[in-house]
């Protein structure tokens, strides 16, 4: 008998845990947001680079754009372009970043909610992943399971307080999510 489809995902650790926690009832809505933030957390680590983290905090800082003049600060995300080259998620940040700019927004929290927006778009898009491998794997009624929890869990995510750990980590959040081994971790009952 099989593990279960999220073992053959082919995907990072992070996400195959998400993927068993999205698919197994035993985990709650809690547990699989809190896998859901990891493994976003994990890509963000491995696909952005500090030299392109420096480059946004400086837009939204106002360095070298004292005034918060809106053609200056997208001419500097045009230059952080070429430090997202290669990465999906760093081309997403500048993006949602310029589209932040364009309305105006040129403080910290339009840095976190960029971020945020950009992770909760890499979700969303691993989701579909996720979905479309328990469907050749398993049933449709799995994958559709599976695809609702993690949709569910990334959709409840805040774009700005997603934004503001993966740019400001705190060191518990770097954590993978707790394995519940003692009798009263399981699934809360109500």
């Amino acid at each position: 008998m099989s593990d279960g489809p999220h073992r053959s995902l082919p995907m990072r650790r992070p996400w195959k845990e998400l993927a068993k926690r999205g698919d197994q009832l035993t985990y709650d809505s809690g547990q699989v947001t809190e896998a859901a933030t990891h493994a976003l957390a994990s890509d963000f680590k491995n696909e952005v680079s500090g030299r392109l983290l420096s480059a946004l905090k400086d837009v939204f800082a106002g360095r070298g754009n004292s005034l918060g003049i809106t053609e200056i600060a997208l001419q500097q995300l045009d230059e952080a372009k070429a430090l997202a080259a290669g990465s999906v998620f760093g081309m997403n940040a500048v993006a949602w970043s310029i589209l932040l700019v364009h309305e105006g927004r040129l403080d910290k929290q339009a840095l976190y909610d960029a971020v945020g927006l950009a992770a909760k778009e890499r979700g969303f898009a691993n989701t579909r992943s996720v979905e479309e491998h328990y469907l050749r794997e398993a049933n449709q009624r799995r994958a559709d399971n599976v695809s609702a929890r993690l949709s569910n869990a990334i959709s409840g995510l805040s774009e700005g307080k997603l934004g503001s750990m993966l740019v400001d980590p705190q060191p518990a959040v770097s954590r993978a999510p707790r394995k519940r081994s003692e009798i009263n971790d399981g699934v809360p009952l109500q």
